[in-house]
């Protein structure tokens, strides 16, 4: 056992030497004075984009050199983000790495209790992680809308799945999904992708007015079940 233990901390080692090395090769670039000065945090975002449609292929063509090169350029965005922040006094990479780890820890009460039988299988694991995982995040975020924390400027057809994944988890019944959510129809005057996304930005609007609806009349933010989406679903 102190064997394994051992080597677990010389992996943590070398791997906390590689990441201090990116930090400081990130510093070397921004104190030098030059381009990487002049960026903000909108202007990096056509290449945080660009970085993670190129991992997409890498995982697509099941290349792991790809892979790994293309994560690296990831972990690139993150130090430079982190490091405009510290720039401006907001954070630094430190506490990035900081909330990461209380974010994983606090969502994942399995990390630091095992309460599960050890014979639970696999799907009941998973199926324990997800839900601790929903009610802490929620807990966190006090969140008004099942909605909340959905990033709206994703493409059109990845925000479709995830108002319909929200909306069904909180219980909204499926004749409410309207047919432009489940059929994506090419041509057109308008791109699919548009027409898409502005069916999926007007259902989410109606889901938002029904639990502002449903608050009104009963006084309280309360969870709405199949009747309340169907009482409240604005006509």
């Amino acid at each position: 056992m102190s064997g394994e233990l051992s080597q677990e901390a010389a992996d943590t080692a070398i791997v906390a030497a590689s990441l201090a090395d990116a930090v400081e090769v990130m510093d070397r670039l921004w104190h030098f004075g030059g381009w990487e000065t002049t960026q903000t945090h909108d202007s990096l975002r056509p290449y945080l984009l660009e970085e993670t449609y190129e991992l997409l292929d890498a995982i697509g063509a099941g290349d792991a050199e790809s892979i790994k090169e293309e994560l690296g350029d990831l972990l690139l965005q993150v130090l430079f983000h982190s490091r405009i922040a510290e720039a401006a006094g907001e954070f630094t990479v430190d506490e990035v790495a900081a909330a990461l780890v209380a974010k994983l820890v606090h969502r994942s009460p399995h990390l630091i209790a095992a309460d599960l039988p050890a014979d639970t299988s696999v799907a009941d694991k998973i199926a324990a992680q997800e839900k601790a995982w929903e009610e802490r995040k929620f807990a966190e975020k006090a969140r008004r809308s099942c909605l909340d924390g959905i990033a709206m400027a994703q493409p059109a057809l990845a925000l479709a799945e995830k108002v319909r994944a929200r909306s069904s988890r909180a219980g909204l019944p499926d004749e409410l999904v309207p047919t432009a959510l489940r059929v994506v129809e090419l041509g057109g005057s308008d791109s699919a992708e548009e027409r898409l996304r502005k069916a999926t930005l007007a259902f989410a609007d109606a889901i938002r007015r029904a639990e502002d609806a449903a608050e009104s009349a009963r006084g309280q933010r309360l969870r709405l079940d199949a009747a309340d989406w169907r009482e409240f679903w604005p006509r």
